[in-house]
């Protein structure tokens, strides 16, 4: 039963987030071909979900390739948001 709402939930809270960025592409903000991709793995995983309360090893395999289509938008987002953090800056009026 635990893996059933881990599966729900995450798939609820990712779902979620995708549609809202997609809600914001008809307002005119540019939209990322991996949010669809990133929606299906959401759909993926709360199929996955279902699945898991029948046949769990076969819901574990379909839940991993949602995550992998899931992270396929999050991961470089992730990436791109902590590469800045870790480059070190130095300028000419610095004193060492």
């Amino acid at each position: 039963m635990l893996p059933f709402f881990l599966y729900f939930v995450a798939s609820l809270i990712t779902g979620f987030h995708v549609c809202m960025l997609l809600a914001l592409s008809a307002h005119g903000a540019p939209s990322n071909p991996l949010e669809l991709v990133s929606l299906l793995g959401s759909l993926c995983l709360l199929i996955a979900a279902y699945v898991s309360l029948f046949k769990p090893y076969a819901a574990a395999r379909l839940a991993l390739i949602a995550c992998l289509a899931i992270w396929s938008f999050y991961g470089p987002a992730v990436a791109k948001s902590i590469r800045p953090k870790l480059v070190v800056q130095s300028s000419v009026l610095e004193p060492r």
